[in-house]
């Protein structure tokens, strides 16, 4: 009775995989072609979740797809962001619809519901892993940005102070080095000369980037344009010497966290050691 339920989804599953493939005919053919074949396995078969995403009517502009949108346009940039995660949202639930089926199919054959729980929870895995990979790049790129973040800033500072105007000294700094931060700043610049207002091309810099002291650094610098730029080299000296200090003080937790976290190896070593001496110890003596 079980394998006949579960053969009995595992076919309208199938049957809905096939009719969705077919309604999405070549409507998506275009958004398919942009797909990167390295980034996404089996795109081709994406139609089938572009079509449930919009049979649900899926919003974007709700507050969950907002901070997914603006996570990803760090990445690769706001005008394309949100066909990105489109096509992260198109990934999942092909994989799920695809996978599901089977997952029923191989409990028939194996005649093991056990078989079917493995395959959701493979599908679990696939959604989070395509959820924590856009997450870990995000993160790694704002570590990157706030490594270089302090000598950057400092670098402003000095060249401000000795009286060197706001862009030159963007270009300056921008030149002198090749992290993230520093093509941030390039693309910044470029914006300025292009055209752009500053305090325009600044806010974009900051959102790119998205980090805390940038957006600070970015508001700091709009402020002191629109009234005058005569205290910006004092304002860019306090925010230098705040960064340095957090800095000095995150290397020290790590530092700490690292510590405690060797302890726990050293534990495990230790009590290994003695096992080794005390266990033949106990061998050799006779009560």
């Amino acid at each position: 009775m079980t394998n006949v339920i579960l053969c009995s989804i595992g076919t309208i599953l199938a049957i809905l995989w096939m009719i969705l493939c077919i309604k999405s005919g070549t409507k998506y053919d275009e958004l398919v072609e942009k797909i990167d074949k390295n980034e996404y396995f089996a795109k081709e078969l994406f139609p089938i979740g572009f079509v449930v995403i919009e049979i649900l009517k899926i919003d974007f502009n709700s507050t969950i797809m907002k901070k997914k949108i603006s996570k990803v346009s760090e990445l690769y940039g706001i005008k394309v962001a949100k066909q990105l995660v489109l096509t992260d949202l198109a990934a999942e639930i092909t994989y799920a619809l695809i996978i599901a089926p089977l997952g029923f199919l191989f409990a028939v054959f194996a005649n093991d519901v056990t078989v079917l729980i493995l395959v959701f929870l493979l599908i679990i895995v696939l959604v989070f892993y395509l959820e924590y990979d856009k997450d870990s790049k995000v993160q790694k790129r704002r570590q990157d940005i706030l490594r270089d973040f302090p000598h950057v800033l400092s670098q402003m500072a000095l060249l401000v102070n000795a009286g060197m105007p706001l862009r030159e000294t963007m270009e300056v700094t921008a030149s002198k080095g090749k992290g993230i931060l520093h093509q941030e700043l390039r693309i910044l610049v470029d914006d300025m000369q292009n055209g752009i207002p500053e305090y325009e091309a600044l806010s974009n810099f900051a959102e790119r980037c998205g980090v805390d002291y940038v957006r600070k650094l970015s508001s700091l610098i709009i402020q002191n344009v629109k009234k005058g730029s005569a205290e910006l080299a004092i304002v860019l000296m306090e925010l230098s010497g705040e960064v340095w200090r957090n800095r000095v003080s995150s290397v020290k937790e790590e530092g700490e966290k690292a510590s405690a976290k060797l302890l726990v190896p050293i534990l495990i070593i230790f009590v290994g050691i003695i096992i080794l001496v005390v266990v033949p110890i106990f061998r050799n003596v006779s009560f």
